[in-house]
């Protein structure tokens, strides 16, 4: 509830001034937000084979997810310094309006290409989002009430990580996925109006800081040429073709241009100073395996159920909703027993070593896995997901000094964001070497069963089965038995997607003890 006007005539000088009812609607208002920004993802993730049946590019689909949180990673630091230079206000009402408008534009997207483009947009206004809303929980809440304030917003993300597969699913499959990106433009224009109406606005001291604009372009080069490398290579054109080794020259040369950048830089995208620290350094690295579970659920479960299974979109939320019940549970969890207790070490050990073993297991059991047993484990995994997120995100926080929190807080961010793009791309690339693609000029039906883009496009397999059915050497049973066959590929693919992203979580394992390795002296001490 908005404070009385009397109370909100008094401009405070910090947020942790303003009066503790007026923090509560705060916290309402980017919870709100949250809710909307958020659930682009988890509605993208059921829906996004029935895009694939209706605008085609199945060979660029993980780029629907790789694109938005690329833009998002090379954004986060930019966002964090235009936050400390002006205010997260002014930076959450410039990305809401962008996330705003650029999923209007997806819901018009005719071809793959531009979903993605549109994508990369909206990944551009969820990392302005997305950081404002963790550097104003940071600087409403003292440090031991960060974790619980976290939590509530865990909520936020649970809901619409419940809400937004049943979303995704329902209106792709009964009405149309493009009003999952029409349905932005009221309920973001809402919450923006709210957003205006309860934040604040602060007076503070203007910085005269300059944007590190020419380590953020060439970051952003760096990484997009590197992903479309990966995600070419190998598939389109061979590894040692012009275009690809082009590609990779060109990520090296921008990566070093981005590392000579940040050390010249007055004030850089990603402060070189902060690697000295070594739970900063840990955790950066750490980061980039928390999230490769939760791009394998978003990305490549939907796909196992649709694609592998044969399965419906509304169906597919099903693992998606446990996910986010197990992240809710696990966020709360972390969130007691680090305010109470600490153990940042154990509990992000073993949230990592849970989606290890869980994303290993579905790998082995492949095609046969039933929907209950995926629920299950994408329950557990996602408890892990939030115990390793929680805990890096508190930690790294609460032991930097209170003067880099802005821009600690969206280099973890910035890991988190393009550790999701690269995962995406990765995984992607490693999926499409398993099933391959058909590159037949006059494709018969026996060829386009083997097109993955018609596996999991119900209306355009119906066609392909009136052929088996036309053809007198195939019939019925030469249908079921490819169908199969090619469902098969698409879960032996998934099958090695799932078990290297294993290897990763079981990584960041190793990353934790040396992140956290001084951690339980500092405790006892």
């Amino acid at each position: 509830m908005p404070e009385p006007a009397d109370s909100r005539s008094v401009q405070p000088r910090s947020l942790v001034e303003i009066a503790y009812r007026r923090k509560l609607g705060l916290v309402i208002a980017l919870s709100v937000t949250v809710i909307v920004t958020s659930s682009s993802q988890t509605v993208v993730a059921t829906a996004s084979q029935n895009i694939v049946a209706d605008i085609g590019g199945f060979e660029l689909f993980t780029w629907m997810f790789a694109g938005f949180s690329l833009a998002s990673a090379v954004a986060v630091p930019i966002v964090g310094k235009l936050a400390d230079m002006h205010g997260a206000r002014p930076v959450m009402t410039v990305s809401l309006t962008l996330f705003i408008i650029a999923s209007t534009a997806a819901g018009f997207a005719n071809s793959m290409e531009q979903m993605v483009v549109a994508r990369v947009f909206q990944g551009l206004g969820f990392a302005g989002v997305l950081s404002s809303v963790y550097i104003t929980t940071a600087a409403m809440w003292a440090p031991k009430d960060r974790a619980k304030w976290l939590g509530v917003l865990s909520g936020a993300f649970t809901l619409s990580g419940v809400a937004g597969p049943i979303l995704g699913g329902f209106v792709s499959d009964e009405i149309s996925w493009r009003w999952l990106f029409w349905f932005n433009l009221p309920v973001g224009i809402a919450a923006l109006w709210y957003m205006l109406h309860i934040f604040p606005k602060i007076e503070f001291e203007k910085q005269s800081r300059r944007l590190d604009i020419a380590g953020g372009l060439a970051f952003g080069l760096f990484a997009t040429s590197a992903l479309l490398a990966i995600s070419l290579g190998g598939d389109k054109y061979a590894w040692d073709s012009p275009i690809i080794v082009g590609l990779l020259l060109f990520a090296a040369l921008n990566l070093g241009l981005f590392v000579r950048a940040e050390f010249r830089a007055e004030d850089p995208v990603l402060p070189p100073a902060l690697f000295r620290h070594r739970i900063f350094a840990g955790a950066m690295a750490a980061s980039l395996t928390v999230t490769i579970s939760f791009v394998v659920t978003t990305v490549f479960v939907p796909l196992l159920v649709i694609g592998a299974k044969g399965e419906s979109a509304t169906t597919s939320a099903i693992p998606l909703m446990a996910e986010a019940l197990g992240i809710a549970i696990g966020a709360n969890l972390a969130g007691q027993i680090l305010s109470r207790f600490g153990y940042a070490r154990e509990l992000s050990a073993t949230g990592l070593a849970l989606t290890a073993v869980i994303l290993w297991s579905i790998g082995a059991i492949g095609i046969d896995i039933s929907i209950g047993q995926l629920a299950i484990m994408s329950l557990v995994m996602g408890v892990g997901i939030a115990l390793a997120f929680t805990s890096f995100t508190v930690q790294v926080q609460n032991s930097m000094p209170e003067s880099v929190l802005g821009v600690v807080t969206t280099s973890m961010q910035f890991a988190r964001a393009f550790s999701m793009a690269a995962s995406s791309a990765i995984l992607g690339a490693i999926l499409l070497a398993g099933i391959g693609f058909l590159n037949v000029d006059d494709p018969g039906p026996q060829d386009r069963i083997t097109d993955p883009e018609i596996v999991v496009a119900e209306e355009r397999l119906a066609d392909v089965r009136t052929d088996y059915l036309a053809d007198p050497n195939l019939g019925e049973t030469a249908f079921e038995r490819d169908l199969a066959t090619a469902r098969g590929r698409i879960g032996d693919a998934l099958s090695t997607v799932f078990q290297v992203a294993a290897v990763g979580s079981a990584i960041g394992v190793l990353l934790v003890f040396y992140t956290f390795s001084d951690m339980r002296k500092e405790e006892n001490g």
